[in-house]
């Protein structure tokens, strides 16, 4: 190429400048592809966790309504004088799931008052059923994935049922982005006639994987006692 380019009467310093030029714009080229490539993956697993999410929260509407039209039907048929204010407080508890599935994030606040929602739901039904509930810190400012805590409840509420004497005991507490989260509950040790599906907790697994927040999740049973505890640090606050 030297020799070409000194014959043709470019000098050797223009040649190295020639080539300089082709080699470093081939570089830039192909750095250009490689990256064009990394966007275009990241827009797609970007695409496909927002589909994962959606799919996610919505399991979670079909899951709970199962549960109350089992719970209504059995009322049904024991309580029907009681049915029509049941099913007003169901429509707003369905209300609210369905509008909280649209967003990423609500506010601490307003899980809160689901839950609770929730609870005196089971607690009208079920007389025997004694809650403890105790909530801390600041909640005007965090927010949270919609529908963290209702897989929880809801298996708290529903397999302490089967027990002669109901309780839950719920414990919420934020501090500087920090949430602690723990739920305890009586279950027969032996002789249940529940069969638990795991879809709530599966949800709830995948949906701090997807989520990308960093938690700790842990479930221990002691005692005729299930206790469920969830640390989540670095919560998003209120733009």
């Amino acid at each position: 190429m030297t020799y070409y380019f000194y014959y043709v009467g470019l000098g050797r310093m223009k040649t190295l400048s020639i080539l300089s030029l082709i080699s470093n714009g081939t570089f830039l080229y192909f750095l250009h592809a490689v990256i064009m490539k990394k966007v275009s993956e990241s827009d797609k697993d970007i695409m496909n966790y927002k589909s994962e999410l959606s799919f996610l929260k919505q399991q979670l509407n079909p899951h709970f309504l199962l549960n109350a039209m089992n719970n209504l039907y059995g009322e049904s048929l024991t309580e029907p004088d009681k049915l029509p204010d049941r099913i007003l407080n169901l429509s707003d508890m369905l209300r609210y799931q369905i509008e909280a599935t649209k967003k990423d994030y609500v506010l601490i606040d307003e899980e809160i008052d689901f839950v609770k929602k929730y609870i005196e739901y089971y607690r009208f039904r079920n007389e025997r059923l004694k809650v403890t509930q105790n909530y801390e810190g600041d909640f005007k400012n965090i927010d949270i994935p919609p529908l963290f805590f209702l897989p929880l409840v809801e298996n708290a509420v529903k397999f302490s049922g089967e027990t002669q004497e109901p309780f839950i005991a719920v414990d919420l507490k934020v501090k500087c982005q920090h949430l602690s989260f723990t739920l305890k509950n009586n279950y027969l040790d032996s002789g249940s006639r529940l069969s638990g599906t795991g879809i709530g907790i599966e949800n709830l697994k995948r949906r701090l994987e997807v989520y990308g927040l960093k938690h700790e999740l842990s479930c221990k049973k002691e005692k005729n006692t299930y206790r469920v505890k969830l640390n989540i640090w670095d919560l998003p606050t209120v733009a």
